[in-house]
């Protein structure tokens, strides 16, 4: 291998996804299937199929997307990480939109990232710019109602799915700048009771080489010795032994670097009580910023200084200067300043426009460690998530500060506010989606407001509308006079809501003829009868379900009632007592026979002594429930030998004849039948998909472009158990995530498999009756080419058992067409009755022979020297995991040395077995310091994680020479370990603990 070789080994793709296997001639390690799934292709002879294994391909979006989580708005490859594949979820929490129709707060389960090559770019009315994958999931709207559509099939005019009103994260009025400032750079004053109480040293208040030599000549020693060990000119000794000659260096010092006062373990309360200020010094000379008194907690008063400063502030090293023409806003940026930090600002003019100017370092420091928005505005990534967990009231005085200072009001009352920073407008995107107001985004060049003249390309956001305008001025409002001014006039105008518009649904009609509504008087003729305005629809939609769901409970009390009323025992009665056939009787109600006189006698005088249902009784009360429901007299006849006007004659007239006995049955029986057709399924879905639009918080965008890229870039995604979606975006949006599986239709189909296969994933949140609707659809249109076609359904464990026994209803029905693969994680989450229609496929971990042959091949392709060691290191890190074997040996490859088990372990950060092997035969033999010193080590120096250590443990156990005993023993304490740590347990404690239970054992 030649050295321009090795400079240039596995940087060039991605091996990972050039190494996937596209057919199943490319799939390694599970020939046994693999040979089962060919006999069944090559026969054409395919069974509906379970495979059970882990998840498939995510599709993505890029790593600028924001999501919103627990924590705030975080871009998605911060997220995900550098992983490659799936890697399990920790500790996050992201917004989803449940099936319920709320905005919820869920943990996904895993994480994602792969190199794309095709994207797409959806651009939208409000200036949501997303690139995502071709398969990525989009939540949009139709006349049918809401729906996940694939990014590549989503059209111009299409209408996706934004929050209306999004939940913000959990309120944390924390501000941590003890964690999150500089340490050794930050000085802190502490009260005299403190430092003498926790004894900090006199040296603490000095930094670099004097810290040093000051330490040590308070220790004792003289500047001989100091010179022996401190590597520094003796002259720099000498000076600083000057500089302090006359100091009590035994005296306690009232300032320490902040990283020292971390190490006290002080408790933030106490902290509170006793630090008095915050000065930034300089790494070398001991030189000092001015000093600030750093606030402990989010007020609004706070968030309402950060918001002026990153609006209309020039932020330059430690120097902060606020610009504005209006002299309130100048005032309050002054007064806010004073009070929050106790500094002095200078105040002063550039031209026209006052300034007000703070030079200190500490301040700038505090705000761009304490308030990531303050970061990005000088030059960094971050977007904003401190503010997104303040308070409402901290966030509303945000939002008014950044309004007030850079908002402009249009005679139209459009509210603009322009940021050179795309970020900014992101964070203020979502904090008023908090509020519950949509806005748009866009961007144009203009001249900046501060006077300087210059022009550049901004970042604008607009908010329009006027219930939207409304909603802005009570929700945050202006305090400058003039802006508020101008939004009072807007805000009493008529809104025009063409630019917010929902399409019309059918299940409206649906629901009016399936219950008997009239339409009219709930979606009102002056609305637009294709794109009525979103608010005013939704709002008469939520009318019309109030009330069908009362017509509804009353359909039920109905058919209660009909449950109590018995005409056929009546006519069983009289049968019984004048000895006449039940049949002759009917024969007589319909005219066919005609009784004897003595027998018309027998049969009223039996009818009128009847203890059963009164005949008044059974036709007041059928009349009622007809009237009660408008259900029609034609519908109760529809399908009888009676006409309509014949069942209102029998329900409305008062002269009962022997006739009216069998059409009495004959009406509640047509009636019961109409009350269920009225209670049925397709009522209750059309109830329930109009009742999740009216009461979700949903505001609608309007695709205005999609443009197919192909660019390769790094990808991710989130899988969210459940509901299967998240919030992300420059604006608001819902995205979906799911995965997907196709060797099997290629091998049959060919290039044409893509009209023959169906993927579906089987969690669909509206339900299985949709997922069923969409399999009925395509197994329907299969007519000419393959006998079958196949339909993928994925996540299939996530099913409940009643949609599980639907799912198989429906695998009988169209098994003649149509094949099914089933995917999931866990099969015994699968109802018997499909696993035993299913040909079950289980996908074990890799043997290492496997995983050996697959790193000796691409080693070979990708001319990368590995030794017999590291490929026996590559099969030991991935534990039958091959995605895990390939980025290892492309990791190690890409140092340009030969790929041998040290660099195998160092660049996985792998503990070599034998490592682990020494540590717990030391902990067997009772040598508890020597195992503790070996963990210390691994933990340490080599940077193993304390799960990572657990995990090796577990796989090692059976491989060292342990007796039976021992080695049970051994995985006993593992257990507990790992159940512990899971359970949030420090790492460290527990592993020792672990070592000393099993040093102790006898």
């Amino acid at each position: 291998m030649s050295e321009a070789e090795q400079a240039t080994g596995g940087r060039e793709e991605i091996w990972l996804e050039k190494y996937r296997p596209q057919t199943l001639d490319e799939v390694v390690g599970h020939e046994a299937i693999i040979e089962r799934l060919k006999s069944y292709v090559e026969r054409d002879d395919l069974n509906h199929m379970l495979f059970a294994g882990p998840a498939g391909v995510g599709k993505c979006a890029t790593g600028e997307t924001p999501v919103l989580t627990d924590n705030g708005l975080v871009r998605m490859g911060e997220v995900v990480g550098s992983v490659d594949g799936f890697s399990e979820s920790e500790g996050l929490e992201i917004l989803t939109f449940n099936r319920n129709g709320e905005f919820e707060y869920t943990e996904p389960s895993h994480v994602f990232g792969r190199e794309a090559d095709e994207l797409v770019e959806v651009e939208t009315r409000d200036g949501a710019s997303l690139t995502v994958t071709p398969e990525h999931k989009l939540l949009v709207i139709g006349g049918d109602g809401l729906t996940w559509q694939q990014a590549s099939e989503i059209d111009a005019g299409a209408r996706i799915v934004r929050p209306l009103s999004a939940p913000l994260p959990d309120t944390d009025e924390k501000v941590d700048w003890i964690s999150e400032m500089h340490g050794a750079r930050t000085f802190v004053h502490v009260s005299p009771a403190f430092a003498d109480r926790h004894d900090i040293p006199f040296e603490e208040n000095l930094v670099g080489t004097k810290k040093e030599v000051i330490g040590r000549l308070r220790a004792g020693k003289s500047v001989d010795e100091i010179d022996e060990t401190l590597d520094t000119p003796r002259k720099t000794i000498r000076s600083a032994e000057r500089e302090f000659r006359n100091e009590n260096l035994d005296r306690c010092s009232t300032v320490c670097s902040l990283a020292y006062l971390r190490k006290l373990g002080v408790s933030r309360e106490e902290l509170r009580r006793n630090v008095e200020a915050i000065e930034h010094v300089t790494r070398t000379n001991n030189r000092k910023s001015g000093r600030i008194e750093p606030p402990w907690t989010l007020s609004p008063e706070l968030t309402e200084f950060v918001g002026l400063a990153i609006s209309e502030a020039r932020i330059d090293g430690g120097r902060l200067k606020f610009y504005n023409t209006d002299e309130t806003l100048i005032e309050r940026f002054d007064e806010l300043a004073r009070s929050l930090f106790a500094v002095e600002p200078r105040r002063g003019e550039e031209g026209e426009v006052s300034s007000v100017a703070i030079s200190n370092k500490t301040l700038t420091g505090y705000l761009e460690s304490c308030f990531d928005v303050f970061e990005s505005a000088a030059g960094g990534t971050g977007i904003g998530s401190t503010i997104l967990t303040a308070d409402r009231e901290s966030r509303r005085r945000f939002l008014r500060a950044v309004f007030d200072a850079e908002a402009h009001v249009r005679s139209n009352g459009i509210i603009e506010v322009t940021q050179k920073n795309g970020s900014h407008i992101t964070l203020l995107s979502y904090l008023l989606a908090g509020f519950g107001i949509p806005s748009r985004r866009k961007t144009k060049r203009k001249a900046a407001t501060n006077g300087s003249g210059i022009e550049r390309e901004y970042h604008t956001l607009l908010v329009s509308g006027a219930p939207h305008l409304g909603r802005f001025q009570e929700k945050v409002g202006f305090s400058i006079d003039e802006k508020a001014a101008t939004l009072a006039e807007a805000v009493d105008k008529t809104g025009n809501p063409n630019n917010d518009t929902i399409p019309r649904q059918r299940a409206v009609d649906d629901l009016c003829d399936q219950l008997y509504l009239t339409k009219r008087e709930y979606i009102p003729e002056t609305l637009n009868p294709e794109t009525p305005g979103r608010e005013r629809y939704l709002s008469c939609v939520s009318d019309l379900v109030g009330d069908a769901s009362d017509k509804l409970e009353a359909v039920q009390e109905a058919r209660e009632t009909l449950s109590e009323l018995e005409p056929l025992a009546v006519r069983k009665e009289v049968s019984e007592t004048v000895g006449i056939d039940g049949n002759k009787l009917l024969k007589y109600a319909y005219g066919d026979h005609t009784p004897y006189a003595n027998r018309v006698q027998r049969l009223l005088k039996t009818v009128a002594d009847s203890e059963s249902v009164p005949i008044e009784t059974l036709q007041s009360e059928l009349q009622s429930i007809i009237d009660q429901l408008h259900i029609p007299y034609r519908r109760i006849a529809d399908g009888t030998h009676l006409r309509g006007t014949d069942v209102r004659n029998l329900l409305t007239n008062d002269d009962f004849s022997i006739k009216s006995l069998p059409r009495f049955t004959t009406v509640l029986e047509e009636l019961d039948t109409e009350l269920a057709r009225m209670a049925s399924l397709e009522t209750l879905e059309s109830l329930h998909a109009l009742h999740r639009l009216s009461t979700a918080d949903l505001y609608l965008d309007e695709v205005t472009e999609v443009r197919q890229t192909a660019e390769q870039r790094r990808v991710y995604d989130l899988t969210v158990p459940g509901s299967r979606n998240y919030v992300a975006g420059t604006v608001p949006t819902v995205m979906h995530n799911t995965t997907s599986a196709i060797a099997i239709a290629r091998e049959l189909y060919g290039e044409d498999w893509e009209q023959q296969f169906l993927e579906l994933n089987a969690s669909d949140e509206r339900g299985i009756d949709v997922v069923r609707e969409r399999v009925k659809s395509f197994a329907r249109t299969s007519f000419g080419g393959p006998s079958y076609r196949i339909i993928f359904l994925d996540e299939a464990d996530a099913l409940t058992a009643e949609a599980q026994a639907a799912l198989r209803r429906t695998m009988e029905q169209f098994s003649n067409n149509v094949r099914f693969i089933l995917s999931c994680n866990y099969s015994s989450q699968i109802i018997d009755p499909i696993q035993s229609r299913c040909t079950v496929f289980r996908f074990a971990p890799l043997s290492e022979e496997a995983v050996e042959r697959m790193v000796r091949e691409i080693a070979e392709k990708e001319n990368i020297e590995v030794t017999d060691d590291g490929v026996d290191a590559l099969a030991y890190v991935a534990g039958g995991d091959m995605r895990a074997a390939i980025n290892g040996l492309q990791a190690a490859a890409v140092t340009g040395r030969v790929v041998d088990e040290e660099a195998v372990f160092e660049i996985t950060s792998t503990a070599r077995p034998e490592n682990i092997e020494e540590m717990v035969t030391r902990a067997l033999d009772g040598d508890f310091t020597a195992a503790r010193s070996q963990l210390n080590r691994l933990l340490t120096e080599e940077g193993i994680a304390g799960g990572d250590i657990i995990d090796q443990l577990h796989r090692s156990v059976w491989e060292f020479d342990l007796d039976d005993e021992a080695a049970v023993r051994l995985l006993d304490r593992i257990g507990e370990a790992d159940y512990r740590i899971t359970a949030g347990a420090n790492e460290r404690i527990q592993l020792e603990a672990l070592l000393a239970s099993v040093a102790l054992d006898d």
